[in-house]
């Protein structure tokens, strides 16, 4: 069985790799070659570091907020203990609801020592705090839940960030004011409890970390002095990212009195900024791209001006036109190849190894540059999509063969007459 013809004959081939070699004569071309890979490479490295960088920041802060927050929520201010006990019973049965919970969610001030900071409490019963894995597997030394449902003294579990700003650690009390005043003999007073430090967690979004506290439901409401009632019930399902399905069902089950919504109504804002971001940076970086693949053309135009008499000479031995654009595409079309191909290992060494790379440069240069507290994350996110890195390297090789066609096909069209007329 006779092999498959080569697109590319060994004579065009061979006569491509000598024009790419460099040459004293023709060291401009050879030199404008070089920075038009350099270009090619580093313009489709930025675009695939970018795109990962992006994907990784959408995914991370999801993750972390689909782990500390629920779901679907369903708001229960000011429904009766056994109403509220009944829509639990529901929203537990309806398909695709893994756990629901109970939640106080208000505001405070956390004070120690005559230092004060604005907070936010989280009222949650011990069992559904032990099912956040992201906050559990990030106590700090020291660390534990133990006494969290305690009525002496009890215990509460604050954010890293918070505990520095307040000069604590486990096992020391702070005082926590709710914004609900209390009667006394001297009027109104807002109403003020101390608690114990059981743990500090540290889940790496500083939004959480700055402010986040977790104390136990009964105690929540006895400071935000709900009584017996709750602020809302908080589900977790099995695929966050269908949660109208759940939310349709729920609705059928307890009927239209109570207000359901889910996460996106909190978060969705940030999560479609991230990606109109995206796909705004990607659409400019392709355009870098499709500028450094253009670079090819004045490389190649120098190359069919000096190469005029060697064109002129192989038609008349008999070269045919398709074979003389051959030869100037595959030389054109090498430098896009090989630029494209060394931009991609870079770009994905650089994702790999972000973590090293960024500590390296933070210690040469002596200060952060990912600061957590600016970006709300403590980490250069950087999360590799395959298909996105096909589309950039399909791209690059896209736009480096478009430019390298019209100036291979003025080569083909040479007049070897006109060409060898002075020479």
């Amino acid at each position: 069985m006779a092999a498959a013809a080569h697109p590319f004959g060994f004579f065009e081939r061979i006569l491509a790799g000598r024009y790419l070699r460099a040459k004293r004569a023709h060291g401009g071309v050879a030199m404008i070659s070089i920075i038009s890979m350099i270009g090619i490479m580093l313009s489709v490295a930025v675009l695939i570091v970018t795109m990962s960088v992006m994907n990784g920041f959408r995914e991370t802060l999801l993750s972390r907020i689909l782990g500390v927050n629920g779901h679907v929520y369903v708001d229960t201010h000011g429904v009766a203990p056994a109403m509220r006990n009944r829509v639990a019973e529901i929203a537990a049965q309806t398909p695709g609801v893994v756990s629901v919970a109970p939640l106080i969610d208000d505001q405070g001030l956390a004070t120690v020592d005559g230092v004060a900071a604005g907070v936010y409490v989280r009222g949650v019963r011990k069992e559904d705090l032990e099912k956040l894995d992201i906050v559990m597997s990030t106590f700090q030394r020291g660390g534990s839940l133990e006494g969290f449902s305690g009525v002496e003294s009890p215990t509460i579990v604050i954010g890293s960030e918070l505990a520095t700003r307040l000069g604590v650690v486990p096992g020391m009390a702070i005082s926590i004011l709710s914004p609900q005043a209390s009667a006394t003999a001297f009027g109104l007073a807002p109403r003020r409890k101390s608690f114990v430090i059981g743990a500090v967690f540290n889940v790496g979004m500083s939004e959480y970390d700055s402010a986040l506290i977790y104390m136990p439901l009964e105690q929540a409401q006895i400071l935000f002095s709900r009584g017996d009632s709750v602020d809302r019930l908080e589900l977790r399902i099995q695929n966050p990212d269908v949660t109208r399905y759940v939310m349709a069902e729920l609705r059928q089950r307890i009927g239209p009195e109570l207000t359901i919504f889910d996460w996106r109504s909190q978060s969705q804002g940030l999560s479609d900024a991230l990606v109109v971001e995206r796909n705004v940076m990607r659409l400019i970086l392709m355009m870098i791209v499709a500028i450094a693949a253009l670079n090819i053309v004045s490389g190649l135009i120098m190359l069919v001006k000096n190469k005029s008499r060697d064109i002129a000479i192989l038609r008349t031995m008999g070269a045919s036109q398709g074979s003389i654009l051959r030869v100037f595409f595959l030389t054109g079309a090498s430098i896009g190849v090989v630029g494209t191909a060394l931009g991609l290992a870079l770009g994905v060494g650089v994702c790999l190894f972000i973590g090293p790379i960024q500590d390296f440069v933070s210690n040469v240069f002596g200060f952060d540059i990912f600061p957590g507290s600016v970006y709300s994350l403590e980490a250069l996110p950087a999360r590799i999509e395959w298909a996105e890195v096909g589309l950039v390297t399909g791209w690059a090789l896209f736009m480096s063969f478009i430019a390298t066609l019209p100036t291979a096909w003025r080569a083909s069209r040479l007049d070897p007459v006109e060409a060898l007329r002075y020479e």
